[in-house]
């Protein structure tokens, strides 16, 4: 059955401007130039997706499948942002003019080879100016050649691996978002670390880049200290209970368990079976699967174990911020848009940190044309970010991390998760 599209905004006609392709000024490390030299005439020539009223953007979801509940919020979200923006008039972007924001976009039931279907749908039939928000490591790095071949951006996505950040020299139309794989398994090595004491940690995670990337942060951040990976187990993408892993990790002992599984139910059976084994380390829980309702659904009595995960985004429905500007805009907004999307789940919360993003880069784009709007990424090195923690911000500069490139180390107690110092 066909995916169903859906528009928000104005229909757009497809421009026939040409396109002139410029190049972008990108350095093999460290900062790029903000892409603010080139010719004049040439920046002023549209790309495809533009008029000076609309732009038109897409993206591919997981609104079928596995990972249904986390597509679904995070388009809620993203659709709930547009639908402000365009109500209040549009974005003004940096070339003076306002535009609407007309959005597109297809379920891939997170198939990466639907995922390439959609992009290339969205390009030859849509027209769309570029995409972002789209789902998963897998579908994304089987869309990020064709991106890249198209010259149409592929931005702010969906997954923490490294490979969309760390060569923007290579793949130019291609940025991720949150931070790495790496960098959240290393954060919580850093925190063991940071406790000075002899600790073993076991490992659990999928075995695919995915969970070597993992495996790669927790390595480099014990490295050298009083803390000792003592073993390790993998799991298939496809498995859903990991039930004989996590008795073969209990045999160890290990005072620290990393348990590196995204899909939020699997999640909550592994703290069961930790539970059922009355083995309780200190365990990590990825920032994509630590969702309150995550420990509350897991059944593991008395022996619920010392939980940790990371954050980079506000926790809506923290009492800490009860009273944070950008936390009362989303909370309002979205009551009114879609009263029965889930303002605490992860996945909401980025959809709508990933349309400012995407709007505040629009902002900055000073000539109508996807050259344009990669530079404006480029210059962008210490914004604030909507629903983004104060302390971190969005630094489009550096083109070897994702934007956001930083996690705080959160405990769960009383029912909710609060941030810890580290060091």
């Amino acid at each position: 059955m066909e995916s169903m599209m859906i528009r928000i905004g104005k229909r757009l006609a497809v421009a026939t401007a040409a396109v002139s392709i410029l190049a972008i000024a990108l350095t093999g490390c460290g900062r790029a130039d903000d892409g603010g030299n080139g010719n004049n005439a040439d920046q002023a020539k549209s790309s495809p997706g533009i008029t000076d009223t609309t732009i038109k953007l897409g993206g591919s979801f997981p609104l079928s499948g596995p990972l249904s509940r986390n597509g679904q919020t995070q388009l809620a979200a993203t659709k709930a942002y547009i639908d402000e923006v365009n109500d209040a008039g549009g974005v003004k972007m940096g070339d003076g003019k306002t535009r609407t924001i007309d959005f597109v976009y297809y379920d891939d039931a997170y198939d990466p080879a639907r995922l390439v279907q959609n992009f290339r749908r969205l390009v030859d039939q849509d027209q769309v100016f570029g995409t972002f928000g789209m789902f998963g490591t897998a579908s994304n790095l089987a869309a990020m050649p064709v991106a890249n071949d198209l010259k149409v951006p592929q931005v702010y996505l969906g997954t923490g691996a490294a490979v969309f950040s760390q060569d923007r020299k290579a793949n130019p139309y291609t940025v991720g978002w949150w931070p790495t794989y790496q960098t959240e398994a290393s954060t919580f090595g850093k925190y063991l670390v940071s406790l000075d004491k002899p600790l073993k940690v076991a490992f659990l995670a999928q075995n695919d880049d995915q969970g070597d990337a993992y495996l790669e942060g927790l390595k480099a951040s014990i490295e050298g200290s009083k803390v000792t990976l003592v073993k390790e187990a993998r799991f298939a993408p496809t498995d859903t209970v990991y039930d004989s892993q996590v008795s073969s990790l209990a045999a160890t002992g290990a005072d620290a368990l990393f348990s590196g599984v995204n899909v939020p139910p699997a999640q909550s059976r592994v703290l069961e079976k930790l539970g059922e084994l009355q083995w309780h380390p200190t365990t990590y829980l990825p920032i994509v699967s630590a969702a309150r309702s995550v420990v509350t659904a897991a059944k593991a009595g008395d022996f619920l174990p010392q939980l940790y995960s990371g954050a980079f985004t506000k926790d809506p429905c923290d009492a800490q911020f009860e009273n944070d500007d950008d936390v009362v805009r989303y909370k309002k907004v979205m009551k009114q848009r879609d009263p029965k999307v889930d303002v605490c789940f992860i996945n909401t919360i980025f959809g709508w940190g990933m349309a400012d993003s995407m709007v505040k880069t629009l902002e900055q784009t000073k000539a109508p044309n996807r050259e344009a709007f990669m530079q404006a990424i480029q210059g962008m090195t210490d914004e604030n970010i909507d629903l983004v923690l104060d302390d971190l911000s969005f630094d489009g500069g550096d083109v070897t991390v994702p934007p956001i490139s930083h996690v705080v180390v959160r405990h769960f107690e009383n029912g909710d998760w609060k941030k810890v110092s580290v060091g």
